[in-house]
């Protein structure tokens, strides 16, 4: 199993729920786009009534394979495209799933945590707080286990998948505010599950690597804490951060595909909004105090601009801030070809570097998709 998946693929699959079946929020969501794939009307959405192309994407929403695609099969896969919570665990790690960090009952704001049966090393363990892609409106958290599973079995990690509320539900900074609770309450739960809270690192891709660098570049920023949860008075402080290709630069230059997954986010179009897609830009916030970064991205992303990490890193270097930035050569939105293995490891021993052994090097010459 590959340590890091990137795909973020976003089409999904549905069908009519029973008048005794409670539907779930993301079903009533994707309910009009399961329907408009009932070609005949009939109530049912099968891969027969579809054009090829189509079908063969509606293949994968398929379970259990009887051609019918119904709501839940759809849904499932909107929250989570490249099926990794249907893959098995690896032998040392014990899941927890579906834990509430902000005091509600939205399945959205909850953690599933990743512990190691057998840690290899002594003492509380480094934590990587992950957050998921998706155009802050689609994916969840369990996208977390195919690109945290390799080091948490290696027993030198623990990982925290942290759920937030996506643009349908709520507007900028709804989902900031929910990360940060996330990291709250690991530090309010780190005897619980052997976390060591001064080793904490924030890593996410796309979406989710705005929201880590966020994060990170909003280390002690009182006014950017929000208020969710109960566990406020704990830090929401990371020690590092790892974002992959994140639009991190919402208005020079445009982010290549983002316009309305930014415009769904902020509740309003980037032009007369300037100053909260300015709030969304964590270029904006970089300072001098920030933790060391490493950055991802490939040349050739038609989804995220690559000048969006080139800028990141410049702002970085300019104050001070250790930044490491490797490029994929040819490298799209996550699809990195040959080159993944490479970066798989690099990031393996950025962590290393940060959180166990400062000598260790890390290499970033040019990887080549």
């Amino acid at each position: 199993m590959a340590l890091f998946r990137f795909g973020l693929t976003s089409l999904v699959a549905i069908s009519f729920a029973s008048a005794t079946y409670a539907e779930r929020p993301d079903e009533t969501r994707l309910r009009p786009r399961w329907q408009a794939l009932d070609v005949n009307q009939d109530g049912k959405v099968t891969l027969d009534e579809q054009n090829p192309r189509q079908a063969e994407a509606l293949k994968r929403s398929d379970q259990n394979g009887d051609g019918v695609i119904t709501l839940a099969e759809f849904t499932d896969f909107d929250l989570d495209p490249s099926g990794v919570g249907r893959q098995p665990v690896a032998p040392n790690v014990r899941v927890v799933a579906d834990m509430p960090y902000a005091g509600t009952t939205d399945p959205r704001q909850t953690v599933e945590i990743l512990v190691p049966k057998k840690p290899t090393v002594q003492g509380p363990l480094p934590v990587l707080a992950y957050v998921h892609g998706g155009g802050w409106s689609t994916g969840s958290k369990v996208m977390a286990r195919s690109q945290v599973m390799k080091l948490v079995d290696s027993g030198r990690y623990a990982a925290v998948s942290i759920g937030y509320r996506l643009s349908w539900q709520a507007h900028w900074p709804a989902q900031l505010d929910d990360v940060k609770a996330g990291v709250r309450w690991i530090r309010a739960h780190a005897r619980e599950y052997n976390f060591d809270t001064n080793r904490v690192c924030a890593l996410g891709p796309s979406a989710g690597g705005q929201l880590v660098a966020k994060l990170g570049l909003t280390n002690g920023v009182k006014a950017a804490e929000g208020k969710v949860g109960p566990n406020l008075r704990q830090s929401s402080r990371v020690q590092c951060v790892v974002d992959m290709f994140g639009p991190v630069d919402l208005l020079s230059p445009p982010p290549v595909g983002q316009p309305r997954s930014v415009e769904n986010l902020i509740g309003g179009k980037i032009a007369d909004m300037p100053e909260l897609a300015r709030s969304v830009s964590a270029l904006a916030d970089v300072n001098k105090s920030a933790p060391p970064f490493f950055i991802i991205h490939g040349t050739k992303d038609t989804t995220v601009n690559y000048q969006n990490s080139v800028n990141l890193e410049a702002a970085l270097r300019t104050v001070g801030v250790p930044v490491l930035f490797q490029t994929v050569e040819g490298g799209g939105h996550g699809t990195f070809g040959n080159a993944l293995p490479a970066v798989e490891d690099r990031i393996r021993l950025f962590l290393e570097r940060i959180f166990y052994d400062h000598s260790t090097q890390v290499p970033t010459e040019l990887l080549v998709k």
